[in-house]
């Protein structure tokens, strides 16, 4: 079987995202329903990527702006 490697400081929980991007969780949930933003499911708990994070901050700085 191949070894599949993941580096946990890439990931970010839920929770962790939701009070980063001043959101609720529930928000986080629905985007990923709809496909706005990708999860990874380990161990049953979900994890986006910091690079997702990063990007949704982007955008809503952006919104902000206009």
């Amino acid at each position: 079987m191949p070894r599949i490697e993941i580096n946990t400081n890439d990931l970010v929980t839920i929770p962790a995202a939701a009070e980063a991007l001043g959101r609720p969780k529930i928000t986080l949930y629905r985007w990923i329903e709809k496909g706005k933003i990708t999860a990874i499911e380990l161990g049953g708990v979900l994890f986006i990527q910091v690079k997702e994070l990063e990007r949704l901050k982007t955008e809503a700085k952006e919104k902000a702006a206009s």
